[in-house]
């Protein structure tokens, strides 16, 4: 029986070359569409998947995902700096919307589709006076958020308007997802570099904007369920939140360290983030790591 094909943009990204990885030790055959920007993970390039050095705004990408055929696809590929798509919106509208729409004209024409996830984030939902379901109106409030809710909205459009989509199309809204290779300017990266070596973090909003924490070991096996079962939206959280401020205190108990920090301004930043994770639970997700176990063995590694 011949394996399963995937084929996952910005699978050399922190989060997604964790699920390159699992996909490959599952036996699929793996393809990955990373142009290996800043942020990207060459070090885990073998012979074990085939990786094409592309930019998934090129109109080219289309040609390229088709001629692949993959059973499977994962967009997740995005420029996801926050502070970058403020002093630059318009590079973050090209390359994230126009990305999107080309990966998605790729799968509307792939005959033997099964699904397509479209990996977005809770940053869609703009301030979060509750947690948020997944069926509530999406009010993103800086421009890369913008550009991800973009792509919501493509995802809802092509599966109602192409045959060849309908109900074959997934959308993740992760949570603050930490971990091993994650950017160094995120802030469980800067947190744990201060309690290494002493460097002082920004402190934005005094530390009160409040997010929810994710292991990003948590995440491929859950893409697995959903490309197996899942439809629609997902949010993936297991609501273990924190403010900044709150954060640094959990991190310093577990380490016994200390994190310096100075006080730092965002324009426009939401305060909080939280969502309602009772469909993801609902499909049958059992997280491999809680908050506490995922924030030890991260912060704790050498």
């Amino acid at each position: 029986m011949q394996p399963s094909t995937i084929l996952i943009t910005g699978g050399l990204g922190f989060i997604f070359s964790h699920v390159t990885e699992y996909f490959v030790a599952k036996g699929w055959r793996v393809i990955v569409i990373d142009n290996l920007s800043e942020g990207s993970h060459p070090e885990i390039l073998n012979n074990t998947f085939t990786h094409y050095n592309y930019d998934v705004a090129n109109y080219g990408v289309i040609e390229l995902i088709q001629k692949e055929n993959p059973d499977f696809v994962v967009h997740a590929a995005a420029n996801s700096d926050v502070d970058h798509s403020i002093k630059n919106p318009q590079e973050i509208f090209q390359k994230n919307i126009l990305g999107t729409l080309f990966v998605f004209e790729a799968c509307r024409v792939i005959p033997n589709l099964k699904k397509f996830i479209y990996v977005s984030t809770d940053e869609v939902y703009g301030e979060c006076e509750h947690r948020k379901r997944e069926d509530e109106i999406i009010f993103p409030k800086n421009p890369y958020s913008c550009s991800k809710a973009a792509g919501s909205l493509l995802r809802m459009a092509y599966d109602n308007t192409y045959s060849n989509l309908k109900d074959k199309t997934a959308e993740t809204r992760f949570c603050n997802v930490f971990g091993p290779r994650q950017d160094i300017r995120k802030i469980m990266p800067l947190i744990k570099k201060s309690i290494e070596e002493g460097h002082s973090i920004p402190l934005h909003c005094e530390g009160v904007g409040y997010r929810e924490y994710l292991y990003v070991k948590n995440i491929p096996p859950v893409i697995e369920l959903i490309l197996k079962k899942g439809n629609r939206n997902y949010n993936l959280t297991l609501n273990d939140g924190f403010t900044v401020k709150g954060l640094v205190k959990k991190a310093e108990e577990i380490t016994k360290g200390k994190v310096k920090t100075h006080p730092a301004h965002r324009p426009g930043m939401d305060l909080k983030y939280q969502m309602d994770n009772t469909r993801i639970k609902d499909l049958g997700w059992k997280p491999l790591y809680s908050f506490e176990e995922g924030l030890r063995e991260y912060l704790c590694e050498k």
